[in-house]
């Protein structure tokens, strides 16, 4: 069936959008507002920063272990149930977090409840949404929805750290559930599997134009896209590689994001400073963004991986001596290099899994490498935390993070674009699925 005449703005931008959301919410309640909380509610519950820090631990395991079904869901089903359910399942999760009393409903509620609804709406599903849709503007249209992420970090945790102040943290909780209901339920109504499905070529593009746009930026099109298999990818080093490398420079991120509020505040700074300072990480990592999707154009995802990982290694190292003076530019300075490493990390390495492997199995294969961030990323929260309260100081646990970093480069600098046995090449045509009308 012949793909329908374009009128008006390709699809995919929309897809792009309702990533960028879903990744504002998963992400901003995920990753960046969680930090906010540790102080105000270690403080009135009488937990330890070792105990609230060990949720991050089991939201890993929890994330880790739901990828593996997700991947193979999000290829058979599409994206939209997934969302839908996710949106639903984490709001609940989080209004119901303001009520806790006892460790272990945090842990239920924030570990597994609202994780699971992140997963179903985190970069996984719609990220890997946005690689199908898009072949030749891949890199930009990753690192555009990408945003989301860093839009949560921006808004959402001086937000909360406001309203934590004015009407304490329960309230904060619920007004993040009800934010997610807002924002993600009218989303995955929005969201499409593939262009193919509904009479659309990846890009917006024609072949010719996807071959001219292509060979111009020496990129591959969706005709000439190297196709892998699940089973096919496990069987390249390459794979191994990639996921060790992402899984290395992911262990202290988790941790990272959970513990700089409460790390500032020991620094001596106040708490909105602290909340302000956190921002700037985020606004580097928003305004980087463009650039690396940018950068994609000229430049292989492996190399400015490597780049990325080596900017916040750098920074990790310099936090502590940094804050130690009590500098406000200068602490802001070295977080602002960190977000601008950091804003690198998702795009590039989806842009790396996609280029390497292809779209069509991309769920599937993507979700190979999400048992092993529990290996990975699991301890570094709890690591850091447990540190903090035997020694009073995050300085090892920061060295330690800056060193598995730099393992990281070396391991994607090492690995290169697979090849299939008896091809001298590393891309393959396959046929593309049947295109439908809607």
């Amino acid at each position: 069936m012949a793909a329908r005449v374009r009128t008006g703005l390709f699809y995919g931008w929309y897809i792009v959008l309702v990533a960028l959301v879903a990744q504002f919410i998963a992400g901003g309640t995920q990753i960046y507002a969680i930090g906010v909380f540790l102080k105000p509610m270690t403080e009135e519950l009488g937990w330890s920063r070792e105990s609230f820090s060990a949720v991050q631990t089991v939201s890993t395991v929890v994330m880790g272990i739901s990828g593996l079904a997700i991947g193979g869901l999000l290829d058979r089903r599409g994206p939209r149930m997934l969302l839908l359910l996710g949106g639903v399942i984490a709001g609940a999760s989080l209004c119901a977090i303001g009520a806790v009393h006892e460790l272990w409903q945090f842990y239920l509620l924030r570990g597994v409840g609202q994780t699971l609804g992140a997963a179903m709406m985190g970069n996984l599903v719609v990220n890997v949404t946005v690689a199908k849709w898009f072949v030749a503007r891949r890199g930009m249209a990753i690192s555009m929805a990408s945003l989301g992420i860093s839009l949560g970090g921006v808004l959402l945790a001086p937000l909360i750290s406001v309203i934590t102040d004015a009407y304490g943290w329960r309230s904060a909780w619920v007004l993040l559930g009800v934010m997610v209901w807002v924002l993600i339920i009218p989303s995955a109504f929005v969201i499409r599997a593939t262009p193919e499905q509904y009479g659309l070529t990846p890009d917006g593009l024609s072949p010719e134009e996807a071959l001219a746009y292509t060979q111009r930026k020496r990129r591959a099109s969706a005709a000439t896209e190297v196709q892998w298999t699940r089973s096919e990818a496990i069987r390249t080093p390459t794979i191994w590689m990639v996921i060790t490398a992402y899984g290395l420079g992911g262990i202290g991120l988790g941790a990272l994001f959970l513990h700089l509020i409460p790390f500032l505040t020991d620094q001596g700074f106040g708490r909105s400073t602290a909340a302000v300072l956190f921002g700037s990480q985020a606004w580097a990592s928003l305004l980087a963004k463009p650039v690396w999707g940018a950068l994609m154009d000229r430049f292989h995802a492996r190399f400015l991986s490597a780049a990325g990982f080596t900017l916040t290694a750098g920074s990790i190292a310099l936090m502590i001596p940094a804050a130690s003076t009590g500098s406000l530019w200068l602490t802001g300075l070295v977080l602002f290099v960190y977000g601008f490493g950091v804003g690198g990390v998702v795009p590039l390495q989806e842009t790396v899994w996609a280029s390497y492997f292809g779209r069509l199995h991309l769920g599937e294969i993507r979700s190979v490498g999400m048992p092993f961030s529990i290996i990975f990323g699991a301890g570094g929260p709890l690591f850091a935390g447990t540190l903090y309260d035997h020694t009073g100081s995050y300085a090892i646990a920061f060295a330690s993070f800056s060193v598995v970093q730099l393992l990281g480069v070396v391991l994607l600098l090492l690995a290169r674009a697979p090849t299939r046995p008896g091809s001298t090449t590393t891309a393959s045509a396959v046929q593309e699925p049947t295109v439908r009308a809607v």
